[in-house]
């Protein structure tokens, strides 16, 4: 009677391991799609830029790049560290899109896709 209840105490205790390892991989699984979404919709705003399209649809793309970098966070101090200049570049450029400077607004884009380039880099070798 006694094995029965170790045994069943071990089985309790391995099944919220592995609730909670599966959770884990699940919310990294989720953080690598929002930096996937980030960058895309980076590389979409840098596309426009090299193309000449008009500020407006510029800023809208940033917009959405930097929606989808809010959706996730991490505890790696390098990579949050690397997401909030990403964040801030992000936050010039629709400043400067919208104040019409298509020049510095087009740097800043360029930049922050390094930046958040860099950020799937980092989180992807740590993950």
């Amino acid at each position: 009677m006694i094995n029965i209840k170790k045994i069943l105490a071990g089985m309790t205790i391995a099944s919220f391991v592995l609730a909670s390892s599966f959770a884990h991989a699940e919310n990294n699984a989720e953080v690598k799609a929002a930096i996937d979404q980030t960058v895309a919709k980076l590389e979409q705003a840098v596309d426009a830029v090299n193309k000449g399209e008009d500020a407006k649809t510029i800023a809208d793309l940033v917009l959405e790049a930097k929606q989808f970098q809010k959706s996730f966070s991490t505890s790696d101090s390098k990579v949050a560290v690397k997401k909030a200049q990403g964040s801030n570049l992000l936050g010039q450029a629709r400043t400067a899109l919208s104040e019409g400077d298509m020049s510095k607004g087009g740097e800043l884009v360029k930049k922050a896709l390094a930046t958040y380039q860099e950020v799937k880099e980092k989180y992807n070798a740590a993950h």
